[in-house]
Parts: structure tokens; sequence; C-alpha cells
């Protein structure tokens, strides 16, 4: 029996390591490839744009993580690890999702201007239409969450607001009294995607999230 379950859970690692590169290879190389062909001139590229681009793949990385998890549930058995993940599967999609869609928002932002990439029309259209659709799935994985994860997402949200308010507030108090420069419109988006993904994070520590499976 022993061996039956380290033999599934061996299966099961690469299966799942399997899933993880057939999303995130292709996206990097994506990622890559698109960074090598536009211009990296600095003087074109500020300190907010950079910032922002951080962010937002930072966010589609994770939800290609969450989306690799939970695409691969339905191939995965033997293990108390499958049972969990087939359960918080539609979670999982749905969660990844919204953070590919917040991300693209916010990457999106970064190209988009009157003299930019992007045309500021196409910007606000596209902008508006992401962050509606990553606020959808969010509502929709919200209705299915149970107990735990409806603590640990008032826990994210408590914790984002918190920090917005204490780094944000912080800033703009010091660019008031003229000790710094204010922070740019794109600044703040940044701070509102970033602290609201981190803060996920934190709060999903917090309640034992990333604690070791059973096998």
């Amino acid at each position: 029996m022993a061996i039956d379950v380290s033999r599934a859970h061996s299966r099961n690692q690469r299966v799942k390591l399997a899933f993880q590169l057939a999303l995130h290879v292709p996206f990097w190389a994506l990622v890559l490839l698109m960074a090598s062909m536009m211009d990296t001139d600095s003087s074109q590229i500020g300190v907010s744009e950079k910032w922002a681009t951080i962010v937002g793949l930072a966010e589609m990385g994770f939800g290609l993580i969450a989306a690799g998890f939970g695409a691969c549930a339905g191939f995965l058995h033997g293990t108390e690890e499958a049972d969990d993940l087939r359960r918080e599967r539609r979670a999982l999609l749905l969660g990844a999702g919204a953070l590919l869609f917040a991300g693209s928002s916010l990457i999106l932002m970064t190209l988009a201007g009157p003299a930019a990439v992007v045309s500021a029309a196409t910007g606000v259209w596209g902008a508006i239409t992401l962050n509606l659709l990553a606020a959808l799935l969010i509502a929709i994985r919200a209705r299915g969450l149970d107990e735990l994860n409806r603590n640990v997402a008032r826990d994210a949200g408590h914790f984002a607001f918190l920090w917005l308010s204490w780094v944000g507030g912080t800033w703009a108090i010091l660019a008031h009294l003229q000790v710094m420069t204010a922070p740019a419109p794109l600044d703040w988006l940044t701070m509102l995607h970033g602290f609201s993904f981190v803060a996920g994070l934190v709060a999903l520590a917090r309640r034992g999230g990333f604690a070791p499976q059973p096998t």
C-alpha cells in the first residue's frame, strides 16, 4: 500500500510539472520575444512603467501556476493532495483567469498613451474590459468559496487596504510637503494591483495554504 501511494505521488509530481511547463514555457518565451522586439531605450521606459510591468507579469505568472494546478487536477489520483486539487479546481481556474486578466490590464497601461505603442482609446476600453472580466471571475469564485477561503479573501482585502493606506498615504503626504515627487496615476494602479496580489498570498500563507500537503 505504501509503495502504491509513493508511486502515485511520484507520478502526480511529474504530471504537475508537465502542466506547469506546458503553460509557462510558451508564455515566458512570448514575453522575452516581445521584450526583444520593443524599444528598450531607458528614455522611453520610465520607472513607473517598469514597476507596473513587473507587477503585471507577477500576477500573470501566479495565474498560470494556479491554472496549471487546476488543469492537472483531473489527471492526478491516489493521494489526498489529488483529492484536494479536484475539490479546488473550479476556484483555482477562476482565480487564475482573474489574475491573468488583471495582470494584462496593468501591462496594457504601460503600453498605452497618446504617443505610446497602444492608442489611448484602445488602452481605455481594453483596460475596462479586462478589469470587468477579472471582477466577474472574482465574483463567481467568491460564491463557491468555503468558510476558510472566505476568511482568506477577507484577510487579503484588509491587508491590501492597510498597505495601500500606509504606503500610498505616506507617499502622498511627502509629495504634498514637496519632499518627493507625487505618485503618478500608474504608480497608484501598480500599488493597487501589487498590494492586492501580495495580500492574497500573505493571507493564504497565514491560514496554512502553503503548508506541505499529505501524500
